[in-house]
C-alpha cells in the first residue's frame, strides 16, 4: 500500500487544523484562546497586545499615565510592559506557531514513512490525548495559578503614590486581571507541552521506520527538529522579559543585581525554556537509540556472515578478491557511519540557537548596565 493511499484509508482527524494533539482538548477558556490563536495569529497577538494598553486608556482618563507627581506612573513601570504587553502576546504566538504545526509535522513524518501508525493506533492517540488534557489536574492547575496571581499581585493595590494606587485610581484593579490571564495561560501552554511529549512518546511507541541516512540527519525526524525551532524566538522575547524583570528589580525597586531572587528568575527561565525545547524531543531518544543499534548489529552479522563465507582472511584482507575487499571496507564505511549517528532530533545548529536565545537575559541586563549602570 502507498502511503498516499495509507493516509487516505487512515484520515488523520479533521479536527488537525486546530491542533488536535496539543490545544483543542481542555477547559473552554483556554481552547477558545487557543483556537483563535492557531486560525488567526495576528489577530490574536493584537488582542492580547491591545489588553495591556486597556490600562494606558484607563490611566489617561485619571491622569497617572504619565504624572511626575506619582512615584510611579504608567509610562515607567517596565513590570507592566514587560510582563502584559510581551510576555503574554508572546504566548499566544508561540501556541500559533508551535501547537499550530503539529499537525502538518505528523504529517510530514507519515508521508516520509517514519510514522506507521495505523488506523487503530491513530484512534488510541486520539482517546489518549482527549482523556489525558481533559484531566481535572491538567484543567484546574492553570486556573489555580492565574487565581494565585491575581490573588498576590492584589497587594500592590495598597501602595501610596503609584499609578496602581487603589485608594486614589481603579486603573490598578488591572493588574489582578491581567495577571491571571498570563500565569493561567503560561501554565496552560506549559502543560501542554508536556501534554505533547507524552503524545510523542506513545505514537512512537507504535510502528515506526527510523531512516539512518536520511538527508536531514536526524533519521527523518527533521520535521520534529523544525517543530521545536518554533520556540526560537518565544525564547529570545521571554529572555527579554526576564532581563528586564531583573533590571526592574534592580533600578526600580533596588535590588542587588546578583541577589537570590534575581538568580532564581535566571534559572527559572533556563530550566523551563529547555524543557520547553527539549522535552518532547526527547521522548524519540530512545527509538532513535534502538534504530542504532539495530543498524549496528545488522552490519556485525553482516560481518559475521562474510567471516564465515571466506573464512579468517576477511579480517586481514589477504588473499581476497578485489570484490571481497569492497565488500569489506563497505562494512567498515558504513559501520563508521551508523557509530556517528546521533540518538536525538537535533543537530549542533539547533543548540547553538537555543544557546543564543537564552543568552538574551544576559545581554539586555548588559545593555541596561551600559547604558543606565
Amino acid at each position: 500500500m502507498t502511503i498516499r493511499a495509507l493516509l487516505t484509508e487512515i484520515r488523520l482527524p479533521k479536527e488537525a487544523e486546530l491542533g488536535l494533539f496539543s490545544m483543542v482538548h481542555g477547559d473552554r477558556l483556554g481552547s477558545i484562546i487557543g483556537r483563535l490563536a492557531i486560525r488567526s495569529r495576528f489577530f490574536a497577538v493584537s488582542i492580547a497586545a491591545m489588553l495591556s494598553f486597556s490600562a494606558a486608556f484607563v490611566t489617561a482618563f485619571e491622569g497617572s499615565l504619565i504624572n511626575d507627581n506619582l512615584n510611579l506612573d504608567l509610562m515607567h513601570d517596565i513590570g507592566w510592559w514587560n510582563q502584559f504587553l510581551f510576555a503574554f502576546p508572546t504566548l499566544i504566538f508561540i501556541v500559533s506557531a508551535y501547537f499550530g504545526a503539529f499537525p502538518s509535522t505528523l504529517r510530514q513524518l507519515t508521508d516520509s514513512g517514519v510514522l506507521q501508525a495505523t488506523n487503530d493506533d491513530w484512534k488510541k492517540v486520539r482517546r489518549f490525548t482527549k482523556t489525558k488534557l481533559t484531566n481535572p489536574t491538567f484543567v484546574l492547575l492553570p486556573y489555580v495559578v492565574g487565581i494565585s496571581a491575581a490573588a498576590l499581585t492584589s497587594s500592590v493595590l495598597q501602595s501610596n503614590g503609584t499609578w496602581y494606587a487603589a485608594d486614589q485610581y481603579i486603573a490598578g484593579y488591572l493588574i489582578p486581571i491581567h495577571a491571571f490571564f498570563l500565569y493561567y495561560f503560561m501554565t496552560y501552554v506549559a502543560l501542554r507541552l508536556y501534554g505533547a511529549f507524552l503524545i510523542l512518546r506513545m505514537l512512537f511507541g507504535f510502528n515506526v521506520n527510523i531512516q539512518p541516512f536520511h538527508p536531514d540527519g536526524c533519521g527523518g525526524l527533521g520535521s520534529l527538529m523544525a517543530q521545536s525551532e518554533k520556540l526560537y524566538w518565544g525564547m529570545i522575547v521571554f529572555g527579554a522579559v526576564a532581563g528586564l524583570a531583573i533590571v526592574t528589580n534592580t533600578f526600580v525597586y533596588n535590588l542587588e543585581l546578583f541577589s537570590i531572587y534575581n538568580f532564581f528568575f535566571i534559572l527559572s527561565y533556563v530550566i523551563l525554556s529547555g524543557v520547553g525545547f527539549f522535552l518532547p524531543l526527547y521522548a524519540l531518544t530512545d527509538v532513535m537509540r534502538d534504530a542504532k543499534q539495530k543498524l549496528l548489529l545488522s552490519i556485525n552479522e553482516r560481518y559475521s556472515a562474510l567471516n564465515r563465507k571466506q573464512g579468517i582472511g576477511a579480517n586481514d584482507l589477504k588473499g581476497l578478491t578485489d570484490e571481497q575487499i569492497a565488500d569489506v571496507k563497505a562494512l567498515d564505511s558504513l559501520q563508521q557511519t551508523a557509530r556517528s549517528m546521533q540518538v536525538w532530533p537535533f543537530n549542533s545548529g539547533s543548540l547553538i540557537r537555543f544557546t543564543c536565545a537564552n543568552a538574551t537575559p544576559l545581554l539586555v541586563i548588559l545593555i541596561a548596565m551600559i547604558f543606565f549602570g
